[in-house]
């Protein structure tokens, strides 16, 4: 009985990747990288939800809350690491990096 696989592999440097491998194991034989059929790449892509919005009043409660948990020296070191003294001179583009940082010290934004 003979059993045929194929598998579809879309990166050119994983295909090397799993060669090698197969060379180290010995023996194998190796992944032949072909383009995806096209039944494959007519499939519909998955929506993303855009990344939430914060505005600077969301950010500033979040960090009332976390000074009031103990935790200002964290959120100043936090400012500096943005290398701003405040939250009014984060660009609009840092502040979801900011948020997410929050977060991190345990802040409900």
């Amino acid at each position: 009985m003979e059993i045929k696989v194929t598998v579809v592999i879309e990166a050119p440097d994983l295909t090397a990747a799993i060669n090698n491998l197969a060379a180290s194991l010995g023996g194998a034989k190796n992944v032949v990288s072909t383009p995806a059929s096209s039944a494959l790449s007519t499939a519909p892509a998955v929506p993303v939800a855009p990344p939430p919005q914060f505005t600077q009043d969301q950010i500033m409660q979040a960090g009332a809350k976390l000074m009031d948990a103990g935790k200002a020296n964290e959120l100043v070191a936090l400012l500096r690491s943005f290398n701003v003294r405040a939250v009014m001179d984060l660009k609009p583009e840092q502040i979801g990096a900011f948020a997410t940082a929050m977060r991190e010290l345990g802040a409900e934004i």
